[in-house]
């Protein structure tokens, strides 16, 4: 009960609080009281328009060719106007620029390339393999699943440590139980993907 009239104090309050908007009922330009001199430079204006006056005359209208803009703003690169590059520059200029680049030009010796990495190779090792998963194709001893379970959350993990100890020939730490040569539950179905077709 007491929550019940704090919710409905609330929403009193909410609603006291809030401006009400005009509707239908509201007259709401009834009350606007109209700036006298703006309404009479308006009437002027539109009179002015409906009788043809103050026209506006646009350029080319009495028959004159418009002369053409000029085409040099200020703060703006000319670089794409042929008369004023050959004024700023000369065949002595393009020299003296020549020189100084010539001068500044360096020439870095090659370097051998990095070794590659020897460790495992997992889209290496997937795009190599050819056997679908779950068929197969190497001979263990054992099927139990149970050397996955700490490599639920990181199959590639799980893959890694398989090939380091000798995979996929030899399985010394049962992470290929069903011998297709891919630990656990790691699929090279997204390493081959990335091949073109």
């Amino acid at each position: 009960m007491r929550s019940f009239v704090v919710t409905v104090l609330a929403a009193g309050l909410v609603a006291g609080c809030t401006t009400q908007s005009p509707n239908d009922q509201d007259q709401y330009f009834d009350n606007i009281t109209p700036d006298p001199i703006a309404l009479q430079t308006e009437r002027e204006r539109l009179t002015a328009a409906e009788n043809g006056g103050d026209a506006v005359q646009l350029p080319g209208s009495d028959g004159s060719t418009p002369s053409a803009p000029e085409n040099r703003p200020s703060g703006i690169s000319n670089t794409q106007d042929f008369q004023a590059v050959v004024e700023q520059e000369s065949i002595a200029s393009d020299a003296a620029k020549l020189a100084a680049l010539r001068q500044s030009y360096t020439v870095v010796d090659p370097e051998p390339l990095p070794q590659r990495r020897t460790d495992v190779n997992l889209a290496a090792y997937a795009i190599s393999q050819k056997q679908a998963v779950g068929a197969r194709t190497y001979k263990r001893s054992s099927s139990s699943m149970s050397s996955c379970s700490r490599y639920r959350n990181d199959p590639d993990a799980a893959q890694r440590r398989f090939l380091e100890a000798g995979g996929p020939e030899r399985d010394r730490s049962n992470l290929d139980p069903d011998g297709d040569g891919f630990a656990c539950s790691w699929n090279p179905d997204l390493y081959r993907n990335l091949l073109p077709s």
